[in-house]
């Protein structure tokens, strides 16, 4: 009888103890999750700083409205170091030319009515990717572009928004979202793999928006002026080359109102990219930057 009470007194205990080795561990657990997430609060209270120091540093370095062309050409070579001796502020931020093709949202005509080559400008080239990348319902995927550039969506629509959409296009993660969706509503995982951004950017535009015509991508040119890849390949050099004179040299016409689609220096607009260090982990945040202002501000998260 008392090895019974004995036995039962030793299993309720063994009980306890792992009940109470289950609630340790379940406590460690939680407490390992609100460390990795205030880790992760912290990083990106530190990104927003360096963001923000950053964007001070480059309007120093490369002042709205001006010609920063020699500049621009040594930071597109090779990454920035920025410092800052009071704060402490260190970091090195990579940068590439952003307006190398056509804004998407100049699909919409309001947006171009001065300009409205800019208008034609953009539908050419999308034109052209369709044909050249074998797009199978182009029709469709135009009309879904224009639908999001113009904020006006056909009668037919099953669902409407209770929110009234955004009009445009003004960030590649809201461009790669339309392309996907046509992508599964008429099974065509082509237009996934067309490298749109060597066509087109996604930025908020306003009449004076201009191309950079210093740093056009050979794609974009090819797309825009009819030309074979490969020759523009061979004869344009982004950043060296002018457009006016490759397109001299190539006996192409100059479209109507180039001055006002196109820039005859390199534009202060570039999209930048930052991985910093953070608590012995590395974290990452990209933006655009155009004439002083930034926009498109993401926090890439930890990096692998």
């Amino acid at each position: 009888m008392d090895k019974r009470k004995q036995g039962i007194a030793l299993f309720i205990t063994l009980m306890v103890i792992a009940s109470i080795m289950s609630i340790i561990a379940v406590s460690f657990t939680y407490l390992e999750k609100v460390q990795k997430d205030a880790g992760t609060t912290s990083s990106i209270i530190q990104g927003d700083l360096l963001y923000n120091n950053t964007m001070a540093k480059l309007k120093q370095f490369f002042p709205a409205k001006s010609d920063n062309s020699d500049k621009l050409e040594q930071l597109y070579l090779s990454p920035l170091p920025l410092t800052e001796t009071k704060s402490g502020f260190s970091l090195t931020i990579s940068c590439q030319p952003l307006m190398i093709g056509a804004p998407i949202s100049w699909l919409d005509e309001s947006l171009t009515n001065q300009v409205p080559e800019k208008t034609r400008l953009a539908k050419d080239v999308l034109q052209n990717i369709m044909e050249l990348y074998e797009i199978e319902e182009p029709n469709s995927l135009e009309e879904l572009l224009i639908q999001e550039v113009t904020g006006r969506y056909s009668q037919s629509e099953e669902y409407t928004p209770r929110v009234k959409p955004q009009k445009g296009i003004v960030s590649k993660r809201q461009f790669e979202k339309i392309i996907m969706n046509y992508a599964l509503l008429y099974d065509d995982t082509k237009a996934i793999k067309v490298p749109w951004d060597k066509y087109f950017t996604f930025i908020k535009v306003n009449n004076s928006t201009k191309i950079d015509g210093n740093y056009l991508s050979a794609e974009f040119i090819s797309a825009a002026f009819d030309v074979p890849i490969e020759i523009v390949q061979e004869d344009w050099i982004a950043g060296q080359s002018t457009l006016s004179s490759f397109l001299r040299d190539n006996s192409i016409a100059q479209p109507n109102n180039m001055k006002k689609i196109y820039s005859n220096k390199a534009l202060n607009a570039m999209h930048c990219e930052q991985i910093y260090a953070y608590k012995e982990r590395h974290y990452g945040f990209n933006f655009d930057y155009i004439e002083g202002r930034s926009n498109n501000f993401e926090f890439n998260g930890q990096e692998q």
